[in-house]
């Protein structure tokens, strides 16, 4: 069988590679340039990706994805930022750009399957293809998943499902030169360049206003909500007793509310733009499931009902810091995904 890998030039894709080549699979490397400015696919690393597959002895195929990652990423990144939501772009590229680069390019070169360096597996059934937790739990990258599509499920290979980290990198250094190997972990928001607060000042219209404690009394100024976040402690421009954190941002009267840790804490909220990998029609209406907010943040027992065809309401049984508007939740039962969608 063929594989196209997703190669970026980092250990974990090109570990990936090597796992798929030593089954004796037709590999082929292809790296997506997604932007100008992406530290994911910069000079460097594209070489390195180069480099990588001809050290393996394998094709490479270099690919434009420019345009759909500003269309399907960027821009409504910004957009959504300033709504005054904490978006977060990795899910829609995965679902969106990536892996559908990924899918587009395996049907050029009539490749049965794609696969990538994502620690995460995947559990093919009767009842559909579901993304599960990989093995090395300090490392799972299973909650970027849960946007893609039924095709991508059925062709993706993830060779890292049962390797944990520790393990990946002693194997890349008996394969490659360190000079072929990525110095560092790819970062979330590749697009940006600098701290975050500051790009977005600089792309969207921040009218300074008020700084005020949950019971509305004005305590400082802040440099525009849209810079902000909830749960953010450090940047705050506020000398205070105690710590003070993020609370709300209102767009409505420009105001930023801060407060106490435990003013962060929440245990319902809603999500829509919902996607459904594993649902069955027993659990349409009310299901249970561990509920994930947050990239690398535990799991928690939670409660979801259908509040209709594309919401649901979610209540859990321990509250959670920081459920943040725009960010991704994620539904598991046990390791393997059910579904997800965005925190309104």
């Amino acid at each position: 069988m063929s594989v196209v890998v997703g190669m970026s030039g980092g250990v974990d894709s090109a570990i990936s590679a090597v796992l798929l080549k030593e089954l004796g699979e037709h590999v082929i490397g292809v790296t997506l340039h997604f932007s100008q400015h992406s530290a994911c696919c910069n000079i460097s690393s594209t070489r390195r990706a180069k480099a990588q597959c001809e050290h393996l002895g394998i094709a490479w195929h270099n690919v434009d994805v420019k345009d759909a990652f500003d269309c399907q990423v960027i821009q409504p990144f910004w957009q959504a930022v300033a709504g005054g939501a904490t978006p977060n772009p990795c899910v829609f590229c995965n679902e969106r750009v990536k892996w559908q680069g990924l899918l587009d390019v395996a049907d050029e070169l009539h490749a049965d399957f794609i696969a990538s360096g994502h620690y995460a597996g995947i559990v093919h059934s009767e009842d559909g293809d579901q993304i599960c937790r990989g093995m090395d739990g300090a490392k799972d990258q299973s909650y970027f998943l849960y946007r893609l599509s039924a095709e991508q499920r059925h062709r993706v290979w993830f060779p890292l499902a049962g390797r944990v980290k520790s393990d990946v990198v002693a194997l890349a250094s008996r394969w490659f030169s360190p000079d072929l190997l990525a110095s560092r972990e790819s970062q979330d928001l590749c697009f940006v360049e600098g701290p975050v607060s500051e790009e977005v000042r600089r792309r969207l219209p921040c009218v300074p206003g008020d700084v005020v404690l949950t019971d509305g009394t004005v305590i400082g100024k802040h440099q525009g909500v849209a810079s902000y976040t909830v749960g953010q402690r450090s940047g705050l421009g506020i000398s205070a007793a105690s710590r003070l954190y993020v609370v709300e941002k209102r767009h409505a009267t420009n105001e930023l509310v801060v407060g106490q840790r435990s003013a962060c804490m929440r245990d319902a909220f809603e999500a829509i733009d919902l996607k459904w990998q594993h649902l069955p029609t027993s659990k349409s209406a009310h299901f249970s499931a561990d509920v994930v907010t947050r990239y690398r943040s535990k799991p928690v027992k939670g409660s979801i009902d259908r509040v209709s065809e594309d919401r649901v309401s979610v209540h859990l049984a321990d509250s959670l810091f920081a459920v943040t508007r725009g960010q991704a939740v994620v539904f598991y039962d046990d390791r393997c995904i059910l579904g997800g969608g965005t925190i309104v």
